[in-house]
């Protein structure tokens, strides 16, 4: 949710769906939290996705520099994409809020993932920072890992880190007393990643096959919906019920219905309402929207009813995302050296 716009130079340039596939994310969560709509937390899951796919693909293609150039670039990166809309975000809970909360050391080492596990205090508004943490938590060894391994061990790893994530979730659970520490913390979310990470190797080597085959994975999201509407009738099957049956099945299940989602949009095929501009548009600036989307329902909440608090919550979600990315973000990022060197690189790969 924090990578640059939808460009991947493992393929070639700007793959603009992908900025549909942020837009349909950010939507996803939108709703689930505007209107407590079971399952479409997995928006969440699809960004992880989609990040994992966008920075690999990046890492991967900047390898051959040296490890002082590739690591200070991307963590520069990083830093320019997260840091002041995520400050903003703070200041902007804190005038609303109150202050008390922010002495918490943890808003300041990505940490915020351990907040509820905790019991520490904080506003409601921000609780969403958890998969912020999730996604920096990854990227503290990732970039290490692409750098030092060739392809078919980097292939490993990604498959290791699937695998082990969900059985983390099975073994674990019976020691957990909620679904929080399941739902919150890196070792039991990192396979979306992974699997992200997995499709930006294949996307580098397989691309042609992916263009012609990607939209059958739709196929895969179909059959994880279903999988996960037949547990659905087991007695005792839900997301709160924290057993290790749901604890696998649930997040496998998201998570299968994301990567083929991923796939689609991959193959270019039939993915038109990806690519129109009102959604690219909101898929540009979906980082902030994320951020402050919840801060805004809370705060229309207190004048409105739940349908009337959630179309003003969107209308001033929008703008503020827009002011954030015009006056802010779109500057920083078009002002990074980082960037200039990305753009160049894309511009050179679209040349051949």
């Amino acid at each position: 949710m924090t990578d640059l716009p939808s460009r991947n130079s493992t393929g070639g340039g700007r793959i603009t769906q992908l900025d549909g596939i942020r837009a349909l994310a950010v939507t996803s969560v939108f709703v689930h939290h505007a209107f407590k709509i079971k399952l479409l937390w997995m928006g969440v899951d699809l960004f992880f996705v989609l990040s994992g796919f966008l920075i690999t693909g990046i890492l991967l293609d900047n390898r051959q520099k040296t490890f002082r150039s590739y690591i200070g670039q991307f963590y520069q990166r990083r830093a320019v994409r997260i840091v002041p809309p995520y400050m903003l975000l703070l200041l902007v809970t804190a005038l609303l809020f109150g202050t008390t909360w922010l002495r918490h050391w943890y808003l300041y080492l990505f940490l915020m993932n351990l907040v509820r596990i905790l019991g520490v205090s904080q506003p409601d508004s921000i609780v969403l920072l958890w998969s912020l943490a999730v996604e920096e938590q990854f990227y503290i060894v990732w970039p290490f890992l692409v750098y030092v391994l060739n392809r078919k061990r980097l292939v490993a790893m990604a498959i290791g880190i699937i695998v082990l994530a969900p059985f983390l979730r099975w073994v674990c659970t019976p020691y957990l007393h909620n679904i929080w520490p399941i739902y919150f913390l890196t070792p039991f979310r990192m396979d979306a990643l992974a699997t992200g990470a997995l499709l930006a190797v294949a996307w580098q080597k397989f691309r042609p096959r992916m263009k012609a085959y990607g939209q059958y994975g739709l196929a895969l999201s179909l059959g994880g919906a279903l999988l996960l509407y037949s547990c659905s009738r087991i007695t005792g099957f839900s997301t709160y019920s924290n057993t290790p049956l749901s604890n696998l099945v649930i997040f496998d299940c998201t998570l299968m219905i994301c990567t083929g989602i991923m796939l689609w949009a991959l193959s270019g095929k039939g993915v038109w309402i990806l690519t129109l501009p009102p959604i690219v548009y909101l898929g540009r600036i979906s980082y902030s929207v994320y951020l402050i989307h919840s801060t805004a329902l809370v705060a229309a909440g207190w004048y409105w009813k739940p349908g009337a608090a959630a179309f003003v919550a969107a209308i001033g979600t929008i703008v503020y995302a827009t002011l954030s990315w015009y006056l802010i973000e779109k500057r920083l990022l078009d002002g990074s050296p980082a960037k200039k060197d990305l753009v160049r690189n894309s511009v050179a790969l679209e040349a051949q």
